[in-house]
């Protein structure tokens, strides 16, 4: 399975659309635990930004793998980036 998010505007609203878009949707384990340990990480770096600024985060995974044998081996991907947009006009 794989997932996406994203929100581009003022570090408290882009925060709340994302705990939306995290608390929906709902992986397959690990893939949850995981996507939802991103959904925190982003929470807590979106903190501390200064609300004057405009912020852009894109983040994704995917899991694949399963029980192949007696143990169930899985290959998570992670992408995560936050970038702050200087210059936006309102």
């Amino acid at each position: 399975m794989s997932w996406s998010v994203s929100a581009i505007g003022k570090p408290a609203a882009v925060a709340a659309k994302l705990a939306k878009d995290f608390a929906g949707n709902k992986c397959n384990e690990p893939e949850e635990a995981i996507r939802q340990m991103a959904g925190a990480a982003i929470a807590a770096a979106l903190k501390v930004y200064p609300e004057t600024h405009a912020v852009k985060v894109e983040a994704s995974g995917s899991q694949q793998g399963g029980s192949t044998g007696p143990q169930p081996t899985y290959v998570n991907q992670l992408n995560v980036k936050i970038e702050p947009l200087y210059g936006f006009v309102e």
